[in-house]
Parts: structure tokens; sequence; C-alpha cells
């Protein structure tokens, strides 16, 4: 099976080297399951063309990606997406984790400091958990984070004493 290619795209403005979009992206398809193990992926050619980006761009971001272990390159025949059991997958990218790093690449390219990209994510937090409330995860999550916070005030409250 050959995925459709409109998947990607890149920023060229935003800072961030192409070959690593374009990896990051490829990487989060797969992980994500969008691409399957053994699913074709575009021909360097045919990737380079539809992001109007370098041949030899897009052919570095297939060899670091073969490499890491998320692709298997046969001559001839083309990029397929590697077999990845759980081992693997724990040791590879997560999808939360590249999910994160694209939130703060962007949030630093947009100019933000690090305490309001954390403050922006908290309030996120807050406003999910007030509206899915009912939810049992995460009603489970809020608590544990209430727990947590409680337990940092009774740490600085004794800190205080002391």
């Amino acid at each position: 099976m050959k995925p459709d290619i409109s998947q990607f795209q890149v920023d060229e403005n935003s800072g961030i080297p192409l070959w690593s979009q374009v990896r990051k992206r490829l990487i989060f398809l797969i992980v994500s399951g969008h691409y399957q193990p053994g699913d074709q992926l575009p021909t360097v050619r045919e990737l380079a063309v539809k992001l109007d980006i370098n041949y030899n761009t897009v052919n570095k971001v297939y060899q670091i990606l073969e490499r890491e272990g998320y692709v298997i390159t046969r001559r001839g025949r083309g990029t397929f997406v590697a077999e990845l059991d759980n081992k693997t997958l724990l040791a590879l990218d997560n999808k939360v984790d590249l999910l994160a790093d694209e939130l703060v690449e962007q949030g630093f390219d947009f100019g933000m400091t690090g305490d309001e990209i954390l403050r922006t994510v908290k309030t996120r937090i807050d406003q999910y958990i007030k509206h899915n409330s009912g939810n049992n995860a995460v009603s489970h999550a809020a608590a544990m984070q209430s727990d947590s916070k409680a337990s940092a005030k009774t740490a600085a409250e004794q800190t205080k004493a002391v």
C-alpha cells in the first residue's frame, strides 16, 4: 500500500531545518499508525517535488530514518515502513514526545518564553479537565494533579516553617 502524500507540509519560514521537519513528520505518521509496517513511503523524488524541496534533503531524511530503524530501503523497490515491536517503539520517539517537541519549537518560534509556553499548556489542561470532568480517566488525572499540588503546597509550607 502506498499512503497518500498529502499529509506532508513544510514551513520554510519556521526557522526549523527542512530535513528536521520532514523527519519529524514521517516519524509521527509512522508511530501514530498512519503508515503501517510494510507500507511504501513516497519515493525521494515524489516527496521532494510535492514539498518543493531539494532531492538531497529528502534522501538525507530517508537515510537517517533507516539508521534509526523506522524504515527499510530495498534497492530498486523503494522505502518501506519497518516492523516496530513494542520494545523498539519505547526506544523510539513516541507520539506525545513528538507533539511536545513541536509545541515547544513553535512556541519559541512565535517568540514565547518557556514560562509562557508552560502557562499556555497548563491553561489548556485545566480547560480540558473542566469540560471533560465526567470522563473517569480525566477525573482520575485531575485528582492526581490536585494531590500533587497539595503535596507541593504542604512541602513548601513545611520548608517555610523550618
